[in-house]
């Protein structure tokens, strides 16, 4: 998704392109202790004037019986009701629930458990993502994550991966190897207003 920092809103800039984006959130977890929850919550903000809409959300913890009763799993529901009733999101505990794209393109932002992310990577190209947003580490092995890259090549889908400032020393390696390497694109996006 884009955030613009512009005099000219993205809502007015992009509003017939970019209502076609939907996005489907896999992994939102616990609200206040999860990326994935605050990822829904910067793209339901209307104020943030992101060119995107969330319509799923895909939870496998909390939606699975074992997950229902665990800790956390009161505030999610809540959150669920409410982003139903308020936004109209769709909740699925598996990607392959998620209804295929009718119109537009369709970005799916992963913030899962790591270990699981491999197979939630693949539902998500099962469903025609037209791009992937990973949170780091993405997978539990760099084999597995050039796998996921092949997969995606192989069906023309972007990837594009989390990362911390605050650590990214390799972030300045990614930029150095891009303008060494011709053809290879890196950008990297935030949502601090600092």
């Amino acid at each position: 998704y884009e955030q613009r920092n512009s005099s000219m809103p993205c809502s007015v800039t992009k509003k017939k392109t970019m209502s076609n984006l939907s996005v489907v959130l896999v992994g939102c977890g616990a609200p206040l202790r999860s990326m994935g929850w605050y990822h829904a919550t910067q793209l339901l903000n209307e104020k943030n004037d992101i060119c995107a809409r969330l319509d799923f959300i895909v939870e496998p913890w909390f939606m699975s019986d074992a997950g229902k009763s665990s800790p956390g799993s009161t505030e999610f529901a809540e959150f669920q009701k409410e982003a139903e009733a308020k936004h109209g999101i769709k909740f699925f505990s598996k990607v392959e629930d998620v209804p295929p794209v009718v119109e537009g393109k369709r970005l799916a932002i992963i913030s899962a458990r790591t270990s699981d992310n491999p197979k939630l990577f693949a539902s998500c190209l099962g469903i025609g993502c037209h791009a992937i947003f990973l949170e780091k580490p993405g997978a539990p092995s760099v084999a597995e994550l050039k796998n996921m890259q092949e997969s995606a090549k192989k069906l023309n889908v972007e990837i594009f991966m989390g990362f911390n400032k605050n650590v990214s020393k390799y972030s300045e390696k990614a930029r150095e190897y891009a303008s060494a390497n011709a053809g290879t694109k890196v950008t990297f996006y935030h949502n601090n207003n600092y």
